[in-house]
């Protein structure tokens, strides 16, 4: 049976992706705090991991970064979601002007991001920013970018 089949909705709150000790328990959660979606995304990806062992098991505290960062900033709209060799979380979101904004949640919980803005036209140049930081630096790092998604 898949995961997504297998979350139970139950009352939930940001303090239980922290309590959480399984990559199934922080998927549930974020289904019953409303984000779905995403909630969908990483019970398909954690179920690839389940049936191909060749897949990269999610880092269960990339994944809690990634959940506590989504369910805090709620105006943010869905991200695609992936993960990387190394079983870290990443997020990315295409910005509505032809730029994007991506993020990977590091276990030791700083979030790697990159953002770059629409391509490069006469006169304008193209920006680019990138680094590791805390939530609340990368948010300020990266707030033109986040106020037009």
């Amino acid at each position: 049976m898949k995961l997504s089949d297998r979350v139970a909705l139950h009352p939930a709150s940001e303090a239980d992706i922290d309590t959480a000790g399984t990559p199934e328990e922080i998927i549930g959660v974020i289904k019953t705090l409303g984000r779905d979606a995403v909630a969908d995304r990483l019970a398909y990806l954690y179920d690839i991991v389940e049936e191909d062992p060749d897949e990269p098991p999610m880092d269960i505290d990339s994944l809690r970064a990634m959940a506590l960062f989504l369910i805090s900033e709620r105006e943010l709209p869905d991200p695609q979601i992936g993960v990387n060799p190394d079983g870290l979380v990443q997020t990315q979101w295409r910005v509505p002007s032809g730029g994007l904004l991506a993020m990977e949640f590091l276990p030791m919980g700083l979030i790697r991001f990159a953002a770059v803005s629409e391509p490069a036209t006469p006169g304008v140049e193209r920006q680019r920013f990138s680094g590791a930081l805390p939530k609340a630096e990368t948010l300020d790092a990266v707030q033109p970018f986040t106020a037009s998604l």
